[in-house]
């Protein structure tokens, strides 16, 4: 779209100004010299009239006498004192007694069109006798009346050529007097609007300097002499004042956010890395008592020793998901969680989930059951993070388990087929416990919120429970929905969407491997290549671990060792490095913790592949055994070099499931 040109002021003004003095001035101009042209040529006309009328009396003499040289001086003397074309002198009969040319050609025809001839009668007037005298014989036949005898007539041209050049030098001066005037007037105009233009211009420069943010006061209103130009400065002045205010108002509100959100990031950085310290430094110790209490259990014990193991074991654990909870919940609130996507069969991980939880159920005289609705395909395996459903599906049962006495509960599971790839899964989770009040059901999934806040009350928690459980469902595109009775029970819904995955795409593996209990995180091993391995190649069953924490040396240590490993530890990534330096590609397997002094399990990792890859070595399977559970931490363990990870603690069932990916055991 084009842009439309703009006049300025000072031309559209001058053109306000000039015009109608221009119209008026034409108008005039063009009546005057109208005036004039007519006045010319009736002059003209009368001029040549009179000069006839006078040469017919001075030619009197002449004719009557019919003295031809007399008649002819007096016309050339009149035709060269005069402008006329030619004279002609013609007798009573009308014969040419006289006549004379300017240009001395013979004179035209009465009709031409360029020559206008004017005429005057040649009289011989009466003699005056005294009274009484009577002269009879002295009175012509041809008598006018009045006395006056016609003798003939003059005749008297006056050319167009003379009009047409008194015409043209009546037109050349109109025309430069009308051209000065003219000047003269636009000029004046031009001098006068000054005053209105320059300030306008400036009102202009205010407006553009305003434009840019340039709030800066003229008090030039004062000198102004057209009081709405004055009045338009001083508003501009006070909008600019207004502006300046609001200018300084917004950089002190931009320096105070800029203040608050360095805090903030600040605050989240400092959040981040506590959270990283706390989940490295409580999930260490939690490895050395879950590793010791698992090769405990496996020795032979009386079954106090047993309960006693057991019930230690079932503390731990509840230790380690409050953790878990704690970071999950934090993670989610900054929004740094990340789901993991891969197939996986609802119906397996709901049947896990509740296996894990049937043996807490019995001990306290309660019932799970699990029944499904909805047309289930053949092969239900859908494609999400297996894991966080596992979770959501976990905490609800544990709530329930929590806050029941008697009864029993129910696990429903229904398929709704929304299309060839969409499926809605909804879970139910029925109890028959306590319920919650009406007035606090809109506050149970308010974070670290508890029905019954008393130190009396019936059950624990840290109350982060039912707000992750939200969280979680709704990351995942769904939504919760709860329907409690004090004393009746409660009962949770949750409706989350999946894509379906046809049955010609389904992987044999993918519901074992996203169904780990345990586990925290997708193996990295499902993103990098295997370490190839054929049966002439075997490798020994040496086995490296690199902590430098000696509880956790010993439990992978002892944990190796029953999965028929040679285990040895090293304290950091420096000596890690010597020895497989001194061991070439010895080692089976390494178990390499990320944070250590000296040298972590990153920079260890790099050294030893870069190693392997200047002196052609094989490379030895590196699998990350580590306390930090953040998101990123895997990722960078894959940059890093290494083939797998473990999150701490690990359990003996987990160690082997993953060693097996990468060691024949």
């Amino acid at each position: 779209m084009s842009k439309k040109a703009h006049r300025s002021l000072n031309g559209q003004l001058l053109l306000l100004g000039a015009l109608p003095a221009v119209f008026m001035f034409v108008g005039l101009m063009l009546f005057f010299t109208t005036a004039r042209l007519s006045d010319a040529r009736d002059d003209l006309f009368q001029s040549t009239q009179v000069m006839a009328e006078n040469l017919a009396p001075a030619l009197e003499y002449a004719v009557v006498s019919g003295n031809q040289p007399v008649l002819q001086q007096v016309i050339e003397r009149s035709i060269e004192t005069s402008g006329v074309e030619w004279i002609r002198v013609t007798d009573v009969l009308g014969q040419e007694i006289g006549v004379i040319a300017r240009d001395g050609e013979d004179p035209g025809s009465p009709g031409d069109d360029e020559t206008h001839v004017f005429e005057s009668d040649i009289l011989q007037q009466p003699l005056e006798l005294a009274s009484g005298d009577r002269m009879e014989w002295f009175e012509p036949d041809y008598r006018l009346r009045g006395g006056s005898v016609r003798l003939g007539s003059v005749e008297v041209a006056v050319s167009e050529r003379v009009l047409t050049e008194k015409r043209q030098d009546i037109m050349l001066t109109s025309g430069v007097v009308g051209i000065s005037l003219l000047v003269f007037t636009l000029l004046l105009v031009n001098r006068m609007l000054a005053p209105v233009i320059d300030p306008m211009r400036a009102l202009a420069q205010r407006v553009t300097e305003l434009t840019r943010r340039e709030y800066r006061d003229t008090g030039s209103s004062a000198r102004q002499t057209v009081a709405e130009i004055a009045e338009l400065e001083d508003n501009l002045d006070e909008l600019a004042r207004h502006l300046r205010q609001l200018k300084e108002s917004r950089d002190h509100t931009l320096a105070l956010s800029e203040n608050a959100r360095e805090r903030a990031e600040s605050a989240s950085r400092a959040k981040s890395e506590f959270l990283a310290i706390m989940s490295h430094e409580l999930r260490t110790p939690l490895n050395g008592v879950l590793g010791m209490v698992d090769l405990v259990t496996e020795e032979p014990l009386t079954d106090h020793q047993m309960d006693y193991l057991t019930t230690a074991r079932r503390s731990t654990e509840d230790l380690l998901t409050l953790i878990n909870d704690i970071l999950d919940y934090s993670q989610l609130d900054q929004g740094s969680l990340l789901l993991e996507h891969g197939q996986f069969n609802p119906l397996d991980v709901v049947e896990n989930c509740l296996a894990s939880f049937r043996h807490a159920a019995r001990l306290q005289d309660l019932e799970l059951e699990l029944s499904t609705e909805g047309d289930w395909p053949d092969n239900p395996v859908i494609y999400g993070d297996a894991i966080r459903f596992r979770q959501v599906l976990a905490s609800l049962i544990d709530n329930a388990i929590k806050f029941s006495d008697y009864g029993t509960i129910r696990v429903t599971l229904s398929w709704h087929q929304e299309g060839d790839d969409s499926v809605y899964l909804a879970c139910e989770v029925a109890d028959d416990g306590h319920g919650i009040p009406a007035e606090r059901t809109a506050d149970i999934f308010n974070g670290f919120e508890q029905v019954d806040s008393s130190h009396s009350r019936s059950a624990g928690g840290a109350g982060i429970g039912l707000a992750l459980v939200q969280k979680l469902v709704e990351l995942m595109g769904g939504h919760i929905r709860l329907n409690s009775a004090l004393g009746k029970g409660s009962s949770f819904r949750f409706e989350i969407p999946f894509d379906r995955v046809r049955p010609a795409a389904i992987e044999p593996a993918a519901v074992e491997r996203n169904v780990e209990p345990a586990a925290a995180t997708t193996p990295v091993a499902a993103l990098l290549p295997a370490v190839p391995m054929g049966n002439d190649s075997r490798p020994s069953m040496r086995a490296l671990v690199v902590e430098d924490n000696p509880v956790n040396q010993r439990v992978a240590r002892t944990l190796l060792q029953r999965l028929g490993f040679e285990a040895e530890a090293v304290d950091n990534g420096r000596q890690a490095m010597a020895m497989v330096r001194e061991n070439g590609s010895h080692f089976a397997v390494i178990l390499m913790d990320c944070q250590m002094p000296v040298m972590d399990g990153y920079e260890a990792t790099q050294a030893i592949r870069q190693w392997e890859s200047e002196h052609n070595r094989k490379q030895v399977p590196i699998i990350a055994l580590t306390a930090d559970a953040l998101p990123g931490t895997e990722v960078a363990c894959r940059e890093a070099g290494m083939n797998d990870y473990l999150a701490k603690p690990v359990r003996k069932h987990q160690l082997r499931t993953v060693l097996s990916r990468w060691v024949p055991l």
